[in-house]
């Protein structure tokens, strides 16, 4: 048993995969009578753009009246962040409980953080009779802790090379680990346009005698910081969000829109929501976006055409991803790019500063009266808006 909500997260933060699937975290349910069975779930996968989506059904569904769980990760700021209802998070003490509750089980099933997160979850939302619970996919799909769930209808944003020691070298690969979310008899719905991954998913339908349905992106019209757009009957303005965001918001209104939700709950939820990390204006002209891989990093470039210039950035990644090509990227767009590790500069005309807070501090200084984007890891996102809160 934990006396504090900081022992027990520390203890949990330990908590590795041993494996990497399924089949210990089902019996754990199985032998719990699958509780996870009583709740009306929706699930959403894909490279980018999952946390958004998830983000923008849970804010109209709770629009239009209903109590709302929802699942993500990684946490920005506390590690409650992953499981909220109507986007507030699980109080420590409520949280410290069914951790200490479910203790037993983390050994007898050999549970990671993630699966553990997800029980823990389960239960809360099933005690506190939400009316929906979005889930967000951690990693992947077919063996992600959250494909236990049988969800009412499921989305993919879309697929790129991501993880790929675990989920494939090719499109194709990663999109078959991504569809793995699709269930029997379930919509799917997908923002996704390559063909040779539409391919894939119109395959695992077809075998599940599910409905595929490609979601075609509206014509969208940039105006005073803002994206204008049409979809399916709905006027829709964002005001300083990402231009990426059109597309994320489009498969949650499609998404809404075959769940019956009324138009007036749809325009008020998704021009209301705001997702902390992502394209998010911290102060005046200075922007934080998790933009992780080379996917992400051409989306955020593409939204930095409303933004004053001149336009400076800072930038780190974790080591497995091809920060190179994002660098490269970055370092075209931007007047100035301030990198925090050193080893990831090499070649690159960029200016230097390890330590992460002065590099902020300097991204202000030369900004003027540009804007400045610190972006990168989400890792590095939730240390750098935690230091401009400070200040």
């Amino acid at each position: 048993m934990f006396d504090s909500i900081e022992i027990a997260l520390d203890t949990l933060m330990l908590r590795k995969n041993s494996t990497y699937g399924l089949d210990h975290f089902k019996a754990c349910l199985n032998d719990m009578g699958n509780p996870q069975n009583n709740l009306k779930c929706i699930h959403i996968a894909g490279t980018n753009g999952k946390g958004s989506t998830t983000n923008y059904i849970r804010a109209v569904l709770q629009e239009a009246g209903n109590k709302v769980g929802s699942f993500t990760s990684p946490h920005l700021m506390f590690h409650n962040d992953r499981i909220r209802i109507n986007d507030k998070m699980i109080p420590d003490d409520v949280f410290l409980k069914y951790i200490n509750d479910s203790h037993d089980l983390w050994e007898k099933y050999q549970l990671s953080m993630f699966e553990i997160d997800m029980l823990i979850s389960i239960l809360y939302f099933i005690d506190q009779k939400v009316d929906y619970v979005v889930y967000e996919v951690g990693l992947g799909g077919t063996l992600d802790a959250t494909n236990v769930i049988d969800p009412i209808v499921c989305g993919i944003t879309n697929v790129d090379y991501d993880h790929m020691n675990i989920l494939g070298n090719t499109l194709e690969e990663i999109a078959s680990q991504k569809g793995g979310i699709i269930k029997p008899k379930r919509p799917l719905y997908t923002t996704e346009t390559k063909e040779r991954v539409l391919g894939v998913f119109k395959e695992i339908c077809q075998d599940k005698d599910s409905e595929f349905n490609q979601i075609e992106l509206p014509e969208v019209i940039v105006e005073d910081a803002s994206y204008k757009f049409n979809l399916l009957g709905i006027d829709i303005v964002l005001t300083h969000q990402g231009r990426y965001q059109v597309s994320n918001a489009s498969l949650a209104i499609t998404i809404l829109k075959s769940l019956d939700v009324k138009d007036e709950f749809i325009k008020k939820g998704i021009e209301g929501a705001s997702w902390a990390g992502r394209f998010e204006e911290i102060e005046k002209d200075v922007f934080l976006d998790g933009a992780h891989n080379i996917l992400g990093i051409e989306q955020l470039i593409a939204s930095t055409q409303i933004l004053k210039r001149p336009l400076v950035g800072v930038f780190t990644a974790l080591g497995d991803k091809s920060y190179q090509e994002m660098i490269d990227l970055l370092e075209a767009h931007f007047d100035e790019l301030i990198i925090t590790e050193f080893d990831m500069a090499v070649n690159h005309k960029v200016i230097i500063e390890k330590d992460f807070k002065k590099a902020i501090d300097l991204g202000r200084k030369l900004k003027n009266s540009g804007s400045l984007v610190i972006t990168g890891s989400l890792y590095f996102i939730s240390e750098a808006r935690a230091y401009l809160h400070e200040k």
